[in-house]
């Protein structure tokens, strides 16, 4: 019975994951807070979200830990970014709601444990697995912290929430693309290479995508006149 109900979720698992492989690029080429934008960028975060429950689930019976620390792991960027849609009054002194304490405060222990558990295999000399605990601990955990800095520091630019919404689905998208070249790409090694090299290659493009609208409005622009920016 167990396994009946471990494969069922495995291949909703993949169906979710590759969904969300396809609908993000439709959403990144989408006319920004355009209908289709919205559409698709939806279709992705609920894809994620089914994605990260199965890991979970598969990752308990399975005794899988690190699937199951990966899909929070995974989840909390996606979620965050489609919570920031939510933060657009940040400047003006709005405060994090009950479920961005939560997102965050799970995300917080996980992440920690990620990065404490690869680090303490480093030491242990397992330098395979380890690094890959080491980065995801070490991002996640920058992300909680910059997530929960937006609301608590003193001065703000009013155009974070767009900020950390890219930065939150791009990395989600990133991590999607990481899971898939684990599964699929066993051609690449070593094996912490197969998981990120979509990091190494799409850090930089997230870096650059938020400096290219930070460049526009800071000239002065309204984010109405570079999207269609709704209050959700």
């Amino acid at each position: 019975m167990e396994e009946t109900v471990v494969l069922v979720l495995r291949w909703i698992h993949i169906a979710a994951g590759f969904s969300a492989l396809v609908v993000a690029p439709l959403a990144m080429l989408a006319k920004k807070g355009g209908d289709a934008h919205r559409r698709w960028g939806k279709w992705f975060f609920y894809a994620m979200a089914v994605v990260a429950v199965t890991a979970i689930i598969i990752g308990i019976l399975h005794v899988n830990i690190f699937l199951s620390l990966v899909a929070v792991f995974s989840f909390h960027l996606v979620a965050s970014g489609y919570r920031a849609l939510y933060h657009k009054r940040v400047h003006e002194g709005q405060r994090p709601g009950l479920y961005d304490i939560l997102l965050q405060s799970i995300a917080g222990v996980v992440n920690g444990g990620l990065f404490i558990w690869g680090f303490t295999n480093l030491v242990l000399g397992d330098r395979g697995s380890s690094v890959l605990f080491l980065v995801f601990g070490l991002i996640g955990s920058l992300f909680v912290w910059r997530n929960m800095q937006r609301f608590y520091k003193r001065a703000h630019d009013k155009h974070e929430w767009l900020y950390a919404h890219i930065s939150g689905f791009l990395g989600g998208y990133i991590a999607t693309v990481s899971a898939f070249s684990a599964v699929n790409m066993t051609f690449i090694k070593p094996v912490w290479l197969q998981w990120l090299w979509p990091t190494i290659i799409g850090s930089p493009l997230i870096f650059l995508w938020v400096g290219y609208y930070k460049k526009k409005l800071t000239r002065g622009r309204r984010a109405r006149d570079v999207m269609d920016v709704r209050i959700r």
